[in-house]
Parts: structure tokens; sequence; C-alpha cells
């Protein structure tokens, strides 16, 4: 597994998708609520259309894009890992859709940038439910986490 740490590196952008109608569906716009504004990164809720910002993300020329959504590996819900853009394109993982990948493969080609996903398992994307509480508790930590080391780097 990758450590966060060592990934935000350079102009970063992180790319949260999901549906928040749908369940754990819905992380990554929680994700972007819970960090924007706290963090110097380029937060975006790209919500269900991640391919409607791709000339936002490559105008910002990053160096590092992290990509949170919800992941299916094996584990348990609520379970985060960080994956290479290797590691699904080369099917490893898979996300609730294809076009993570096609994403993928777009923004590495046109900004060269490190590519990785960040992925919390689901334990459920029924329509209309929120969050479940193994979901909320990992994003919450996980949120915790990040603005901890952003206000560590800041200081250094």
């Amino acid at each position: 597994m990758i450590n966060l740490k060592n990934i935000l590196k350079g102009k970063v952008v992180i790319l949260c998708i999901g549906n928040s109608e749908r369940g754990d569906d819905g992380l990554g716009p929680y994700f972007a609520g819970a960090i924007k504004g706290g963090v110097s990164y380029e937060v975006i809720d790209a919500g269900t259309a991640p391919e409607n910002w791709t000339g936002v993300v490559t105008g910002l020329k990053p160096d590092t894009i992290v990509m949170v959504d919800a992941v299916y590996f094996k584990g348990e819900p609520g379970e985060i890992k960080i994956f290479s853009s290797e590691d699904l394109r080369s099917g490893k993982i898979s996300t609730h859709d294809v076009s993570p990948k096609l994403l993928i493969e777009y923004l590495k080609e046109s900004t060269k940038a490190d590519i990785y996903v960040l992925g919390i398992k689901p334990q459920s994307n029924k329509l209309g439910e929120g969050l479940s509480p193994c979901v909320k508790l990992a994003l919450n930590n996980l949120s915790k986490t990040l603005l901890m080391l952003h206000s560590d780097n800041v200081r250094v």
C-alpha cells in the first residue's frame, strides 16, 4: 500500500468523485466538503461527472492527482487503500463504473501528473441512503490525517 504522505508532492489536485444520493458512493463529495478550505491543495467535488472537470484539472497543471472514490477491493467496508493509476488500468481494482479508467488515461496523457486512486470500500450504494457509519468514520479519520499532514507541511 502506498503512503499518503509520500504521494502529496508538488501541485496537488484532489478530485473527489461520487453520487451523494447513493449511500457510500457519496463519499467523494463528503470528503471534498470536509477538507476544502483546510488544505492548500486544489479540491474538486466532481460529483458523478468527473469527465466534465478535465479542462479545469489540466489547466491547473498538477504534479499529482489524487482521485477519491468508492472502490471495490478485497477488504472490509470503510477500509482505505491508495492505488497507483496502473493498478486501476490493469484491472486489479474496480470502481463503480468504467469512466475512471478512461479519465485516468486522459489525465495521465494530458498532464503527465502522477495519478493515484484513494479508494474506500463501500458498504452500500442504495439510492436514498446516506453514508454508512463505517465509511463515514473512515472519511472523518482520513480528513483529520490529511489536515494534520497539511499543517505539518506548512510548518516545515
